[in-house]
């Protein structure tokens, strides 16, 4: 009887473990995510004009898994949704800074949301205005430019687009603040990949061509649209640009990468500065050898 009782309590206990278990299995908790508050932060109902900051501060948790992705979409008046951050990871937790851009659009709507293992997703939102009495703003237009690639010791390969100013290594690392584009060349599996970077590439190759770079204390990091093969930037609308019109609309963020590479005469790249300052670069000539040079032309905001 003793050994019976204790086999049903046995049996019992084995039972409830695996009924919480099984429990927790179909019914894992959903992850949690929050935007933070603070006077740097843009809120709710903002209105913001064209090419203004957005900053945001985002807090997310997992519950029962890791959270694998982070994405941010705008939800625009008419309902289509417009995707300008993906990101995969895998972590318990994170908190994050965003700075994106006001463009041309009346509203929209800024998502947030994230996605653990268990597929569980949490999201929030808060709705953002364009300022009506936003106008376009001035550009700097170089008609010509010319930079040299790392084996170049004629033409500098470190670029300060606000004065249009080209510097080789030694000088650039004095205005290492104002430094947003550097160029080199490199072989890529047989194809000649002219490049555009910036002291701030990530994870690249700048520093293998540019050793020097690893002591600054300040490295810009420039984003560098790289649709140009599927959504390319007429010339000719290039050509007739007087104000930051397009460069504010072709400019896409979810297509913002490092770096740019293979790029060849005719090619038109929308770019953003690490200070928000968006430009388009129309290539002019390339010359592919690591002492050869690139010539174009270039608009920026001012």
């Amino acid at each position: 009887m003793k050994n019976s009782t204790f086999y049903l309590i046995i049996c019992c206990a084995v039972w409830l473990l695996a009924a919480i278990s099984c429990k927790k299995e179909t019914n894992p908790a959903p992850p949690t995510i929050t935007l933070l508050s603070g006077a740097e932060y843009t809120v709710a109902g903002a209105v913001v004009a064209v090419g203004g900051k957005l900053r945001f501060g985002i807090s997310a948790s997992g519950q029962d898994a890791n959270i694998t992705n982070f994405v941010v979409k705008k939800i625009m008046p008419d309902g289509s949704t417009r995707v300008v951050l993906d990101s995969g990871l895998n972590s318990p937790a994170f908190t994050v800074n965003e700075t994106f851009y006001q463009s041309f659009e009346t509203e929209a709507r800024w998502t947030f949301q994230v996605m653990d293992k268990n597929r569980q997703f949490a999201t929030t939102a808060i709705t953002v205005y364009k300022d009506p009495a936003s106008t376009w703003g001035g550009i700097l237009d170089y008609p010509l430019l010319a930079m040299g690639f790392q084996n170049n010791t004629a033409v500098g390969q470190f670029l300060i687009p606000s004065g249009g100013k080209v510097y080789f290594a030694d000088t650039a690392a004095i205005n290492q603040s104002r430094v947003d584009i550097i160029t080199y060349y490199y072989d890529d599996a047989g194809t000649p990949s002219p490049t555009f970077s910036s002291a701030g590439e990530l994870g690249g190759a700048i520093t293998e061509y540019y050793p020097s770079i690893n002591q600054w204390t300040t490295k810009n990091y420039t984003k560098w649209d790289v649709s140009v093969d599927s959504d390319p930037v007429p010339i000719s609308a290039f050509e007739a640009c007087h104000n930051d019109s397009l460069l504010i609309v072709s400019y896409d963020d979810v297509w913002g990468k490092r770096k740019f590479k293979w790029a060849n005469a005719g090619d038109v790249i929308p770019f953003m500065t690490s200070s928000g300052k968006k430009g388009l670069i129309r290539v002019i000539s390339v010359e592919n050898d690591p002492a050869g040079k690139i010539t174009f032309a270039m608009k920026i905001q001012q």
